[in-house]
């Protein structure tokens, strides 16, 4: 292979002298079709990096809302002596929780005056996390 052709290549480019001869060697040493070949590569596998990116962030997103909803499905049910119920989303407990001796305390007064705890898995098809991420996905796909 020519070295003032490699070097034409790489100056062109911005490749390394291995990746040159490479390519040069693949295209019969036609200039043109090289650095083609080397543009088509190379942008593939910077989209392939970027769509990889954007799938890591979609799985780890997906994750987060998958915990999210849970969290609003697992109620903490409150049964007072009379028999009515409040359900109360795990998650508001999680946010509250800086004042978590506060709750405590409230809950041990509650046991003592009769009220009943319980924690169970209740979907509410009202409350959809996944729905909720797409409409602000497709708002903001639409300000674009």
């Amino acid at each position: 292979m020519d070295i003032k052709l490699i070097d034409e290549f790489r100056r062109r480019t911005n490749a390394s002298y291995e990746e040159a001869r490479y390519y040069l060697e693949r295209c019969n040493g036609d200039l043109i079709e090289a650095i083609v070949a080397f543009e088509k590569e190379r942008a593939g596998a910077g989209f392939q990096k970027n769509r990889n990116f954007h799938g890591r962030a979609n799985r780890l997103l997906n994750g987060l809302l998958r915990v999210v909803q849970k969290l609003i499905d697992i109620k903490i049910i409150i049964i007072d002596r009379t028999g009515k119920d409040f359900r109360i989303p795990l998650l508001l407990l999680l946010v509250l929780g800086p004042i978590w001796h506060i709750l405590l305390l409230v809950a041990i007064v509650m046991l003592i005056m009769g009220f009943k705890f319980l924690i169970r898995e209740i979907s509410d098809p009202n409350v959809n996390v996944y729905d909720f991420v797409e409409k602000i996905k497709s708002k903001v796909r639409e300000n674009h």
